[in-house]
């Protein structure tokens, strides 16, 4: 059974057209009368809706004479807000806000095989058990980060998943550096560092239901407003927050949409076959192009110089001896740079 929505997505379905109209005040106040008169409540109704809305964090200043006015919205990736101005085409046209899941893959999951269309997007405030690559674990404080998980329904081969997670981490960095302007670059394949330290994992699933088209869940854990004191202890690399790289508190809900507004983008090239324009940026925010590592695959370790990325999205390496050879990147991790 799916986890009830919260009440901010209920609330916000309820009241937006109210929140509508307290949105278009522009910092003047609006008159019982005249919310009536554009929302078609009734008096008593109005009153219920404002309660909400309060209930929910927004803070609504009412003044004698003068009216209700809009003042602040809550710290909260409510659907209403998320989606207001975003014009994207297919990524964010429904939008379901969690207070608290188990996973958002998990969900996005059960909601995927239920025929959710190309696009649905899933947020959480929290995660009981988000997972990354590997079966790791994904930990992040409630209502600090941005936890997130797309159902994509592009009609490639299950193959180009590599692509697809590559995709992924060009969605975020791009975000990261036009609304941020933080230098965001890839860290293959499929994590966001900023200035050397790792700032999102990103986890791409494919499932291919009998019968049916695969469809795949393309996930984000960005650390937005942690504190040095809220980071994983435990971490096998250096990890951070935009936070702590920014030097201040970063506003979630534009973050929200600039995810959603590069994925829009992105995913339509995928979708037009632009596999050459993805992997072209996706090398150009790869730091460690033409450097020598030692890397970790299921069968073993390897070291050599990268030297490029195949058009699927693998890891091109001249092993040492000369041999070329391609890896995925769901089976390695790269363990360090060689001088």
């Amino acid at each position: 059974m799916l986890p009830r929505l919260n009440k901010i997505k209920d609330v916000s379905a309820l009241k937006e057209t109210l929140l509508d109209c307290l949105h278009d005040t522009t910092g003047e106040s609006l008159t019982l009368k005249e919310l009536i008169l554009r929302t078609s409540l009734t008096e008593g109704q109005l009153h219920q809706e404002l309660r909400r809305i309060q209930q929910t964090g927004y803070i609504v200043e009412y003044r004698p004479g003068r009216g209700y006015r809009l003042m602040a919205i809550p710290d909260r990736l409510v659907p209403d807000e998320v989606q207001r101005g975003l014009n994207t085409r297919i990524i964010g046209r429904d939008i379901l806000t969690y207070e608290e899941v188990d996973s958002t893959m998990d969900l996005a999951e059960g909601l995927a095989e239920g025929g959710a269309r190309d696009g649905t997007t899933i947020f959480a405030e929290k995660q009981r058990g988000g997972r990354g690559r590997g079966g790791h674990r994904w930990y992040c404080p409630r209502h600090k980060g941005i936890l997130m998980t797309t159902i994509l329904r592009p009609q490639i081969k299950t193959e180009h998943i590599c692509l697809l997670a590559g995709m992924m981490a060009v969605v975020v960095a791009e975000a990261i550096r036009d609304s941020l302007n933080l230098p965001a670059l890839i860290k293959w394949p499929n994590d966001v560092i900023v200035n050397g330290k790792k700032v999102c994992g990103i986890l791409v699933e494919a499932a291919t239901p009998k019968g049916r088209e695969a469809y795949f869940l393309a996930g984000v854990g960005l650390n937005a407003n942690l504190t040095k004191r809220e980071l994983p202890k435990d971490a096998t690399y250096p990890v951070t927050s935009l936070l702590i790289e920014r030097g201040s508190r970063v506003e979630r809900i534009g973050l929200s949409q600039a995810l959603l507004r590069q994925l829009d983008r992105w995913y339509g090239s995928l979708r037009d076959g632009d596999y050459k324009g993805i992997r072209k940026r996706w090398v150009e925010l790869f730091p460690m192009m033409g450097r020598r590592v030692r890397l970790e695959e299921k069968d073993g370790e390897h070291t050599g110089r990268i030297v490029d990325l195949s058009p699927q999205g693998g890891l091109v390496m001249e092993l040492d001896g000369g041999v070329r050879k391609t890896f995925r990147g769901e089976y390695l991790t790269i363990k360090e740079t060689i001088a």
